[in-house]
């Protein structure tokens, strides 16, 4: 009976994480839910993708995408979106957006970039077996 239920424990906290996506595998957002930024100077842009997870966890609410405060993205799982960003030292961030629980549920996650003029990133946005949202570099 302790196996039955520590097996039961850990496909229940297995189901509690989302599952990467790879960009090659990602659907790209549609373009009313992209909003990008303003750069001038097309010299000094840089790219970041951002890649969302799918999962059934936060399944049902837009992932808002951040850059410097700014939401440039909302992401459903299984997602991604390329934003033209300004080079330089840049922070990027993910959180639930929407009204209700979408809103509420998970509070926003940041992260320090530096990028080149030039230069491409990736990003993965995720839940996390403890239910918490995360935006972390990905090779994928």
């Amino acid at each position: 009976m302790k196996k039955l239920f520590g097996a039961l424990l850990l496909v229940a906290m297995a189901g509690c994480s989302s599952s990467p996506v790879s960009l090659s595998e990602a659907t790209p957002a549609p373009r009313d839910r992209v909003y990008g930024m303003q750069i001038p100077d097309s010299a000094q842009r840089a790219s970041i993708t951002f890649v969302r997870d799918s999962g059934y966890v936060g399944g049902g609410c837009d992932m808002g995408i951040y850059v410097n405060s700014k939401l440039v993205a909302r992401l459903q799982t299984g997602e991604k979106a390329a934003i033209a960003v300004p080079a330089g030292q840049l922070i990027v961030g993910a959180g639930g957006v929407g009204d209700g629980l979408c809103g509420a549920s998970a509070s926003r996650r940041e992260r320090d970039v530096t990028i080149s003029a030039g230069e491409s990133k990736n990003y993965r946005i995720f839940i996390s077996g403890s239910g918490d949202v995360d935006i972390l570099p990905t090779t994928m």
